[in-house]
């Protein structure tokens, strides 16, 4: 069953987020312009004080309502919040968009313009579900929700909404969901599109043969982000409910988790956030209002260390691949497990659709364009 879903965060919600931000108590610091042990007090005192002060949840609220909010009660049970965006065309290709974590269905509220208005005779009808436990859907009451179940219930979805052919897009987690789709249910995947492309070499194999001197170096991404940037993996892939009661508890210790990812993991050269403050807050809030960050984190308990299976889908895949993105393995590496028509290199970081939401766009587009052909 499909139904409107008009979110509204009750103004007691709002109030008692920011009783709570003013009862925080602040920890010491090491002065360290680098991030180096974590997020920034500076940077995350300003934050905070703008998230008490001027952030109008509000705006944000009356932006995913905008696009169509809805609801979906799956047959497993489970309720499933997403975002339904048609175009005007009656031949418009269903495209599927699925977030990851730290981020939610708001990653997508800038790409959605750019794919429904067409382009050269191509629009797109998108669906952004925000994954069980993330947002407004549901929470799972007992594990053995991973990403290859949650493909299951995306699928599910998009069916119910009438859609037998469609394209599939994700990053992050949505990656390794989006593939597992493709691996599941070819007959209606009819296209894969990612923004962080997941493969690792064979172990029959020398794992650098074939790989490029600029691969090698992109290579260093990934090495650094687990000798640097790996504690928050390990602590929710091990022991999320843990962790959880703080983050559930103080709003200031939610955004730090999340704003030293914003920060770690999209393209910059500078103490600031690529990603507006203003946008980061929302899906912050999002968070914080549905009261989902320890479900969010359990994804990484689910999944254990990789999330998908190295089986080789024979869909056409686009790779986008950004630069500064946590892991950016060769290409050769790839087409072991994908059937590759597309792979362009570009400027950017791991948050696609709110870093370049218009290069994202046009690979898209020129993705969709060549699935005419193949």
């Amino acid at each position: 069953m499909i139904k409107e879903f008009k979110i509204h965060v009750p103004d007691k919600d709002i109030e008692q987020l920011h009783q709570k931000i003013d009862l925080t108590r602040w920890p010491d610091e090491i002065n360290d312009y680098k991030w180096t042990l974590g997020t920034k007090k500076s940077f995350l005192e300003n934050a905070i004080n703008v998230w008490r002060n001027d952030f109008n949840w509000r705006e944000h609220e009356k932006k995913l309502n905008d696009v169509g909010s809805f609801k979906y009660k799956t047959t497993s049970g489970l309720e499933i919040h997403f975002l339904h965006k048609k175009s005007n065309s009656k031949n418009a290709v269903p495209l599927l968009l699925t977030h990851g974590w730290p981020g939610s269905i708001q990653e997508f509220l800038k790409i959605i313009p750019l794919l429904t208005k067409g382009r050269n005779g191509i629009d797109f009808d998108v669906v952004c579900p925000a994954i069980p436990g993330y947002g407004f859907s549901d929470k799972p009451k007992e594990l053995g929700i991973n990403s290859k179940e949650v493909a299951k219930i995306e699928h599910e979805l998009m069916i119910a909404l009438g859609y037998k052919k469609y394209v599939v897009q994700g990053g992050d987690w949505g990656a390794t969901i989006s593939k597992w789709i493709a691996e599941l249910f070819p007959d209606h995947c009819i296209g894969l599109h990612l923004n962080l492309v997941l493969a690792f070499p064979s172990e029959e194999d020398d794992p650098m043969e074939g790989v490029t001197p600029e691969e090698a170096k992109g290579m260093e991404n990934f090495k650094k982000y687990q000798e640097k940037g790996y504690g928050y993996f390990a602590i929710q892939s091990t022991k999320p409910q843990t962790i959880g009661y703080s983050l559930n508890d103080s709003p200031v210790g939610l955004a730090a988790w999340i704003i030293e990812k914003f920060h770690a993991w999209a393209s910059k050269k500078s103490d600031q956030l690529v990603v507006p403050l203003d946008e980061v807050l929302a899906i912050i809030s999002l968070y914080w209002f549905t009261e989902s960050i320890t479900s969010s984190a359990r994804l990484y308990y689910e999944n254990g260390p990789l999330g998908f299976s190295l089986n080789k889908v024979t869909q056409p895949m686009a790779g986008a691949i950004f630069e500064d993105e946590i892991a950016r393995p060769p290409r050769i590496w790839a087409e072991k497990i994908y059937n590759i028509a597309q792979w362009n290199i570009y400027p950017g970081g791991h948050f696609a659709a709110l870093e370049n939401p218009e290069v994202l766009s046009n690979d898209i587009y020129n993705f969709v364009e060549k699935l005419q052909i193949i």
